[in-house]
């Protein structure tokens, strides 16, 4: 899932590191998308520079990226 992540934005990032999860830093945002290390989850943490609807555009952007790859895993 992560490298699905990767892949969509890998062009635009300025830094990528995978000490924990996946972190990606853009020009205006940034991102650390990782699994929970006591649950069954997955944290997404997201930070931009602008304005907070971009908050949300991104977070869908994502969110629907992880849909994908879900209902590709069980069809």
């Amino acid at each position: 899932l992560l490298s699905f992540v990767e892949h969509k934005y890998k062009n635009q990032a300025d830094r990528i590191n995978h000490t924990d999860g996946l972190s990606m830093e853009m020009t205006d945002w940034r991102f650390n998308l990782r699994p929970s290390n006591t649950e069954s989850l997955l944290r997404l943490n997201l930070e931009t520079r602008g304005l907070k609807s971009e908050v949300q555009k991104y977070v869908s952007e994502i969110e629907e990226i992880i849909f994908q790859h879900e209902t590709a895993l069980y069809y």
